[in-house]
């Protein structure tokens, strides 16, 4: 991961366009503005710090069970249960973490509730004549603890020239597999060669074999593994709950952040031969490019999930969503994907710290990682308060003053004879009865009240 401000290339102490000094020069700027502005949220959030003391975070990813699992570069693996960072790691791994090198990825089987296992993606460090290369490994959780002597080796990837481009991401799309980002190695031309594992998003099975239905079924063993091809560092990759869709963030070099859709195997997006939008047809183009000069400028894309958790503790409004953040600009956009054309929002600027991963927790929260001052920060919405306005049922938005269905973070106040005869659960933060207020249930429907 990028360790300090940066401009034009992943390296942190790289830039092809301005020297040092320069990048120098803007990031006391940015220390500048992010002393002298606040961070600015849509109205009814904020943030909160859940965690803080870690060190140098790469990646947050929430179990099944609602805990939050930080990768820290060094090779340990934290977890955070009710609300406290657990004093004793997960595990500790041996690993090369030079500059972008580490504890980089972190996915959950999607049996996890039943068989524990827990994937990671770390740095091998160079041992006789074996390289450093990239490794993914599957371990098992005790509880808190992963199991002694519980890792299998899945994958060695190709050894490592550069310290840089290592992408890490791990995810589990809906058909079971396991899709993994690997970064350039910041050698472009390996991202066009379909012989290695560099540049690509690969597919494999949980065990790390080659699955059916990958874009090439013959030649060498990396060959088969390649769902994607053409990226320079897939940094995260994200699907969409119940649609399946599939975003792979892809960090820029010279003047273009992409957000790659990959739902579709074989795809070459094109890396190093073209950069953002190409009139190349051979290329897949990005779904979503934003620029490293002019307005509403990034440097690099470093985390990126859609909002469709179970139970929304944010308003209708953003479900669906795709959230996407910046590191060293310090922002968050969101973007409206349900069109052929996608539509961005702001929604946080002048957040502090070097930003990387984002992803949404089992309370419906978005979560994310500052880097550089080693702290997990919760997104909440402190909700609004919704008053009936004439009879109905719960879930007409039509009754309700806010214009939305209440949501957990949201008190209900109920003036009116009101049903909840629907298949789904109401929620509420809190609810209070005023003069001619009721509540009806039908068989078998709920009413679930929670607090942030």
């Amino acid at each position: 991961m990028p360790t300090t401000l940066k401009l034009h290339d992943s390296h942190p102490l790289k830039s092809k366009s301005m020297g040092r000094s320069s990048v120098y020069l803007i990031s006391l700027l940015c220390l500048a503005i992010e002393t002298a502005i606040a961070q600015t949220f849509p109205n009814s959030f904020t943030q909160v710090a859940v965690a803080s003391g870690l060190t140098k975070p790469t990646v947050v990813q929430a179990a099944p069970d609602g805990r939050l699992f930080v990768a820290q570069q060094n090779g340990n693996l934290r977890v955070i249960k009710n609300g406290a960072l657990l004093a004793d790691p997960f595990l500790q791994l041996t690993v090369d973490s030079n500059v972008e090198r580490g504890l980089l990825g972190i996915a959950f089987d999607p049996s996890f509730t039943t068989n524990q296992y827990i994937y990671l993606y770390y740095t091998v460090p160079t041992s006789g004549t074996v390289a450093a290369h990239n490794r993914i490994s599957r371990f098992t959780a005790n509880s808190d603890v992963a199991s002694i002597g519980s890792e299998l080796i899945l994958l060695d990837l190709d050894p490592l020239s550069a310290t840089n481009h290592n992408g890490g991401s791990l995810a589990f799309g809906p058909d079971q597999k396991l899709y993994v980002g690997v970064g350039d190695n910041a050698n472009p031309p390996n991202s066009q060669n379909l012989d290695n594992y560099l540049g690509k998003v690969l597919r494999i099975n949980p065990d790390g074999s080659v699955p059916s239905g990958n874009p090439f079924s013959s030649g060498s063993e990396a060959r088969k593994r390649i769902w994607a091809y053409g990226l320079r560092n897939p940094y995260t990759l994200t699907f969409q709950p119940g649609t399946g869709r599939f975003f792979v963030n892809d960090v820029g070099q010279e003047n273009w952040e992409e957000i790659n859709d990959a739902t579709t195997g074989g795809q070459n997006f094109g890396w190093p031969i073209a950069e953002g939008i190409s009139a190349n047809p051979a290329f897949s183009n990005p779904y979503y490019v934003y620029p490293h000069s002019g307005p509403d400028i990034g440097c690099a894309i470093t985390g990126g999930t859609f909002y469709n958790p179970p139970i929304p503790a944010y308003p209708s409004s953003f479900v669906g969503k795709y959230f996407f953040l910046d590191y060293c600009i310090k922002w968050i956009r969101v973007l409206d994907v349900s069109g052929p054309a996608s539509v961005k929002s702001p929604f946080a600027d002048y957040l502090t710290g070097l930003l990387v991963s984002l992803t949404v927790g089992t309370d419906g929260n978005l979560y994310y990682l500052s880097y550089n001052e080693a702290k997990l920060f919760k997104i909440i919405y402190r909700g609004e308060t919704c008053q009936t306005t004439k009879n109905g049922d719960w879930h007409d938005s039509a009754i309700w003053s806010c214009g939305h269905v209440p949501i957990i973070s949201d008190q209900a106040v109920v003036r009116h004879a009101v049903t909840i005869g629907t298949g789904l659960t109401s929620l509420a933060r809190q609810i209070t009865y005023e003069p001619g207020g009721q509540l009806t249930f039908l068989s078998g429907q709920q009413l679930r009240l929670g607090l942030l």
